[in-house]
């Protein structure tokens, strides 16, 4: 697409050149308007190289050919710069070879760059007789011009190439980022739900010798937590399928009381305060309910025999929500790292938050501070 841009500011050139060799020639005979308009197809397959370099090489090898003929048969006198070829061939073919040197494979660009080699050695011969001559200036021009447009080519594929891995890299950047949120994302949500029901599962085994109907009353919970489960994720899904955004909380009190009321359902007790502002950006509010589901699975799972569980989100003197997890049961010794804290912390760096985690006096604490205004 970059080099698409640059067609036709070239065009133009070309243009302006043919038109110069068409005043410098003072009243044009039959046989120098014939090497004028034969110049022509060169400079508008140099033009088209920028899209397609299918029929751009042997049309410009065959109207060079013609037009040298054309030069020795009636003695044509047009003006040349550095070149047996005209200005405006010469032109064509140094942006012909930059093209193809920049954008076609090695061995089809050796082939193409050769024959314009050759003709233009062709047309040296015919037009000004060069291996009976001593045209040194000629021949070092044409040498230093044809190094030129194939360094031109040269460094532009180079830039090319670099910036095709650039691209790849930050395609493989941006796929490892979405396979990081769709891990956490499974892990945060998904696993809370499952993590609930294995709770209520275990707990209504525990009791269904001594009392069926204690365990019978767990069932509806661990239905509902299947149930969201389940919804939590089909949503991930659309995402995957459809590219929608992932679904942020539109009330997050409401979404942390309907967590915590999980959590007590499962038989922990469980105090909460929250303090929220009036409004509450819907990522920074998901991210707040992703660490509050995370922490409370992580006590679920991990702490040991638990009396009381407190859930604190509250406004900083400086801008910020304050969310505060923390029980007073004993971590288990084995289970104080693994993919949770790893996500909790992932989800506020993104934020450009505070996190940390780890154990206290008396159990174990989640702690994280995120701005209100985003990350600065």
């Amino acid at each position: 697409m970059e080099s698409h841009r640059g067609q036709w500011p070239i065009a133009a050139l070309l243009a302006l050149l043919m038109l110069g060799e068409l005043i410098l020639m003072n009243g044009p005979g039959s046989a120098e308007a014939l090497v004028w308009l034969l110049s022509v197809p060169p400079c508008i397959a140099a033009v088209a190289s920028f899209k397609s370099r299918a029929f751009t090489i042997p049309v410009t090898v065959a109207s060079i050919f013609v037009s040298s003929f054309v030069f020795r048969m009636f003695n044509v006198d047009l003006p040349t710069l550095l070149s047996p070829l005209t200005v405006a061939e010469t032109a064509a073919c140094l942006v012909l070879t930059a093209v193809i040197v920049r954008e076609e494979p090695r061995r089809p660009a050796t082939w193409s760059v050769g024959a314009l080699m050759a003709v233009s050695f062709f047309a040296a011969i015919v037009r000004d007789n060069w291996l009976s001559s001593s045209n040194y200036n000629e021949m070092l021009g044409s040498l230093v011009l044809g190094f030129a447009a194939v360094g031109t080519g040269l460094y532009f594929r180079a830039r090319d190439t670099e910036s095709g891995r650039l691209i790849a890299a930050a395609v493989t950047d941006a796929q490892k980022e979405e396979r990081i949120a769709l891990a956490r994302e499974l892990h945060d949500v998904v696993a809370h739900h499952v993590t609930g029901m294995l709770v209520q599962a275990q707990a209504a085994l525990e009791v269904s010798d001594d009392d069926p109907h204690a365990a019978h009353r767990l069932l509806p919970g661990i239905v509902r937590s299947g149930t969201e489960a389940l919804g939590a994720m089909r949503r991930l899904v659309g995402t995957l399928r459809q590219g929608e955004d992932d679904f942020a909380t539109t009330d997050l009190a409401a979404d942390v009381i309907s967590t915590v009321e999980r959590t007590r359902e499962l038989g922990f007790e469980t105090r909460l305060r929250i303090d929220l502002p009036d409004e509450v950006p819907p990522e920074l509010g998901r991210s707040v309910l992703r660490l509050v589901q995370e922490s409370l699975t992580n006590v679920h799972k991990h702490a040991h025999s638990p009396t009381m569980i407190d859930v604190e989100i509250s406004r900083t003197p400086g801008g910020a929500l304050r969310v505060v997890v923390a029980d007073d049961g004993q971590p288990h010794e084995l289970n104080q790292g693994g993919y949770g804290l790893v996500g909790m912390r992932e989800r506020v760096d993104l934020l450009g938050g505070l996190f940390s985690a780890g154990p206290r006096e008396n159990g174990w604490q989640v702690l994280a501070e995120l701005p209100l205004e985003g990350k600065k």
